[in-house]
């Protein structure tokens, strides 16, 4: 259906060297971040390392882009296999606006 916004399936993978990584596919936007917000709290639980595996990720919304840069900038997890659209975004928007 048009127009109709599609969950976006988060699989979550344990690796050996304790870090969680979230593999991404489809659209990430802000339907999803409450999907996002259990795992990094189950990562915090386990005191774990999370990274953000968006090899399959096409198309990020720019509230959940500034809050996904965010996590980024204050150490909460790491991005992997991500576009250089999405990852020149995510600088963009980590910058402080210059006035």
């Amino acid at each position: 259906m048009r127009g109709v916004a599609q969950s976006m399936p988060i699989l979550i993978r344990w690796d050996p060297d304790h870090t969680m990584t979230l593999q991404l596919t489809g659209t990430l936007d802000t339907a999803c971040v409450a999907d996002l917000e259990r795992a990094l709290e189950s990562a915090r639980h386990e005191h774990t390392r999370v990274v953000l595996d968006c090899a399959k990720l096409r198309l990020m919304d720019r509230p959940t882009l500034q809050y996904v840069a965010d996590l980024i900038e204050h150490g909460v997890l790491s991005i992997v296999n991500c576009p250089d659209y999405v990852e020149g975004w995510i600088q963009r928007e980590s910058v402080p606006a210059k006035r």
